[in-house]
This record gives structure tokens, sequence and C-alpha cells, in this order.
């Protein structure tokens, strides 16, 4: 937002060298233009973030209803059931302690928590572009996925679980998605922030790792069948794709504000020198 240097104007002509970040929106593109129509980057925020809720909350509760009623019954259900009973009978000691850890990676206190620490962080300094994107992404992610859990309501595998079951139901996975989200938005932004190549590549990995690890483990301990993390997947992408939409739109919507909030100063008039 107003912190983050603008690599372009939006009239098409370059600050410097740089073409800006991939939070940053293009000139003269789509996010310029729908920003530059707010009164500010809240309600640009606002109403983009609340947009992506209801496009992603769509998206997954149509494929939840498609794959409940429709491509379950065909099949897909005894390959879900293959998976989740090859899980359990890879289960030891050790693995049940390290798939703990794992699916506490992605639990909704880890999560917020490792957010509210980046939070803060980047609000010490001055990040305020990050912080939007962060929380659009994980509003959009968790709005989404509950609204999916109560429209799909689908049981959990039929096999023994090594957790406790939470109220929602098992399409999508939580974990995975939430996971994905927020440790893929910290890679973004620590690309943004950065030039060098060793964090960059560190957070990435962590952005990939990471995800994968939570989702093994939810599989693992029974906790949801595998088509529920391809669709916690579907979930996260969408939702950082929206969350990159709103940074945009709520850059643009900070730059529109502040040029309509510099003074017009008129013109010098110099009076013309008279001969003695």
């Amino acid at each position: 937002m107003a912190d983050i240097a603008h690599r372009t104007q939006f009239d098409g002509s370059s600050d410097d060298t740089e073409s800006g970040t991939v939070l940053d929106p293009q000139p003269h593109g789509p996010a310029a233009r729908v920003g530059q129509r707010f009164h500010g980057p809240v309600r640009a925020w606002a109403a983009t973030t609340f947009l992506g809720w209801v496009v992603m909350a769509s998206v997954l509760i149509g494929l939840g209803r498609l794959l409940v009623a429709e491509l379950l019954p065909e099949g897909v259900g005894a390959w879900d059931r293959s998976i989740s009973t090859w899980f359990v009978a890879q289960r030891t000691d050790a693995l049940n302690g390290a798939t703990a850890f794992g699916s506490m990676l992605g639990s909704t206190f880890v999560v917020i928590g490792i957010a509210l620490v980046v939070g803060i962080a980047l609000a010490i300094g001055r990040r305020w572009q990050a912080i939007g994107f962060l929380a659009a992404g994980l509003f959009i992610e968790v709005c989404s996925f509950l609204a999916a859990t109560v429209a799909v309501s689908r049981p959990r595998p039929s096999v023994a679980q090594l957790d406790v079951a939470p109220p929602t139901s098992s399409f999508p996975s939580g974990h995975t998605a939430a996971a994905l989200v927020l440790y893929a938005s910290i890679a973004i932004i620590v690309w943004t922030l950065t030039d060098s190549r060793v964090l960059r590549a560190l957070f990435w990995a962590l952005a990939v790792v990471v995800p994968i690890f939570v989702a093994m483990s939810r599989l693992y301990r029974g906790m949801h069948h595998a088509t529920d993390v391809l669709g916690s997947v579907v979930l996260a992408v969408g939702s950082l794709a929206c969350a990159i939409v709103v940074a945009r739109v709520s850059t643009a919507a900070t730059a529109s504000r502040s040029e309509d909030a510099e003074p017009v100063h008129a013109p010098s008039v110099v009076a013309p020198e008279v001969p003695v």
C-alpha cells in the first residue's frame, strides 16, 4: 500500500527501471482501473476480499457437491478408501509422533500465531501492502472452507482416526489449505521484499515442503480422504490468486487517493521587468 514504493506509475511512465512485484498493479491494467474507482484502500480491500470469498466459496461448494453426488459413486470413492487403508497399514509409533507434529503445523492456533507474528513484523516495517495480501488470502481461505464444510457435509474416512475430529466435515482439508496459503504467502512476501536468493529459496522450500507434510499427516492420521486434500489445493491456490488481486486493487486505490490529495499549484506569474 502507501509505504510500498510503486515501481510503475499509472500514467504509463516508469519510476525506475524495475517493473514492480507480483503485488503491484500493471499500468492501465484491470486492477489499476478498478482501484481508481474506490475512495481509499480500505474499501478496496474489503470489497475485493469479499468478492474473492464469494468466488472461491462457490467454486469449492460446486466441486464438493460434484464429488459427493457424482464422482464418489462412480469409483473415486473406492480409490479414496484404498488410500486411507494404505496409510493405516503404514502406522508406527515413530510416524504417529511425526505426523502429529505435521498436523499441528496446519492447525488453527499455529497458523493464526505465525500469521500474527509475521503481521507484527510487517507492521513495524510499515509494509501495509504485504499485510493486506496475507490477511486477504487467509480470510478467503478460512471463510470458503467453512462455507464448503457446511454445504458439502462429507463424512470422514471410515478408518481409525488418530486425532479428535473437529465439528467441520471432511471436505476439504482445512489444515492443508491453511498451511499452503500461509507459507506460500510468506514466500511471496519475502520475494517482494528482498533480492536475496538464499532467503527466497529457503522460504519457497518451506512453502512446498510444509504443506505437503501437513497433507500427508492428515491422510496418515485418517482425518481426510485424498480427494479432500486435492480440494484443499484448489482452495489454497484460488485464495492466493484472489489475494494477489486484492493487493493490486488496494495498491491502485492508495495511489489514486494520493494523487487526488495532492494540491494543485497555480502557475507562478513573473512580472516583466520595467526598464528604468
